[in-house]
């Protein structure tokens, strides 16, 4: 069985990459974050009711490809 991040039920605005994007763009507007203004930021955008695990989730995606590094509570743009 292969696994994907894609999820085909679910909406597109709750898909890894595109959550992924949302961070990278308000991050190279502010080329620094605190997680939880982070968080703000992306609920506002993207939906009020986003669970804090789709942005861990994308953190850690984004972590992965080394787009972003987290420094204490802040996460910055490489």
């Amino acid at each position: 069985m292969i696994v994907l991040i894609i999820n085909v039920d679910r909406e597109p605005k709750y898909s890894l990459y595109y959550i992924g994007s949302v961070i990278i763009e308000e991050l190279k507007q502010n080329e620094e974050m605190v997680i939880e203004d982070l968080y703000l930021n992306i609920c506002s955008e993207i939906d009020t009711n986003l669970h804090i695990d789709f942005l861990y989730y994308s953190l850690d995606w984004l972590f992965l490809l080394s787009l972003i590094r987290v420094e204490g509570n802040r996460v910055v743009l490489c």
